[in-house]
């Protein structure tokens, strides 16, 4: 069993967003500063030695260097606009071969395009809404689109990129004139899908089956309230203008939604952790909006708040992944 002793962290900054020359609003997936210490201290606190390495090119340059001195990868790389960004931290360590955490490449690159992801729902029967899938601005006009009301939203962006509040459309003409915006501002293909009403949920799942910690929260209105027709989008991320509470996922209501989202972390698996945007309607059906095998860590977002809801610490979050990934590897 191989000991591991020093753990680099690969990420994405801010500066590496800017240094694209794309537009900024157009790159939300770089790591703050104050997750990226959050992470190392507690990494550290867990006996470990760190190295801040920085993004995936910057280990590229000096592959050789860093595979002399870094026994293992903290993966927090999520890339910038192309549809493969996710894939490209863990096919560099896979070929380098440097153990890892997180989703391998396959996963990363299901996780990031949305209509591979909705393809999986559907042929396994997952409940998810109905949906249909853009590839150009061409076949704007011949798109058969799901039933209205519909979310506009990009294909393979995150963190709710291009979605805003007035990103809901109620008939086939607002519908072609958002796709047509979206295609001039954020060139990728698009995703139409079907919004559901109702309350919004997000599962966070972190280790491996069968011993998972699986907890559940729900995305609410300021005032505690379901969202109803409500939606999270970009700006409310970044303002954090919804509130969070806890949900008790093992309760009987919740069994099939639990059960499916298991299902799901095996199939797509193995992951150290994600987390899952779930609708449910007023009848109490469930569906998957995705699944982010990328998920952010950052004490402030959705699986951090998953955690502390549900009496888990931040530290104690950081050192479960990391302890499932060595364990799951055969490190020690």
């Amino acid at each position: 069993m191989k000991k591991i002793s020093t753990i680099g962290i690969v990420y994405e900054t801010k500066d590496d967003a800017l240094a694209t020359g794309m537009p900024v609003e157009r790159l939300y997936h770089w790591r703050e500063n104050s997750e990226i210490a959050s992470i190392n201290s507690a990494i550290k606190k867990a006996g470990f030695k760190t190295v801040l390495i920085g993004s995936p090119a910057k280990l590229s340059e000096r592959i050789q260097y860093f595979r002399k001195r870094v026994d293992f990868i903290f993966n927090l790389s999520v890339g910038f606009i192309t549809r493969y960004r996710l894939s490209q931290g863990p096919s560099l360590y896979s070929l380098a071969g440097i153990p890892y955490s997180g989703a391998d490449a396959y996963t990363k690159m299901v996780s990031q395009n949305k209509q591979l992801q909705k393809a999986f729902f559907d042929k396994l029967n997952l409940p998810t809404p109905s949906w249909s899938y853009i590839h150009s601005k061409e076949e704007i006009s011949a798109c058969k689109f799901p039933k209205h009301p519909v979310i506009v939203k990009p294909a393979y962006e995150g963190s709710s990129i291009g979605i805003y509040p007035g990103s809901l459309s109620r008939n086939c003409k607002e519908t072609r004139l958002k796709a047509a915006g979206l295609f001039k501002s954020h060139k990728m293909p698009l995703l139409i899908e079907n919004f559901i009403a109702g309350k919004e949920y997000k599962v966070g799942i972190i280790g491996s089956l069968p011993g998972v910690f699986i907890a559940m929260i729900e995305d609410t209105l300021a005032d505690g309230t379901p969202l109803g027709k409500e939606f999270i989008h970009l700006s409310a991320k970044k303002d954090i203008t919804f509130s969070k509470k806890p949900a008790d996922i093992n309760r009987k209501e919740f069994k099939a939604l639990r059960d499916d989202c298991l299902k799901i972390y095996r199939l797509l698996g193995p992951m150290d952790y994600a987390t899952f945007d779930i609708r449910m309607d007023k009848s109490g059906r469930h569906y998957f909006l995705e699944v982010n095998a990328d998920a952010t860590l950052h004490p402030l977002r959705t699986l951090a708040k998953c955690c502390a809801l549900h009496n888990m610490d931040f530290d104690s979050m950081i050192q479960f992944i990391l302890n499932s990934s060595l364990k799951r590897q055969g490190l020690q």
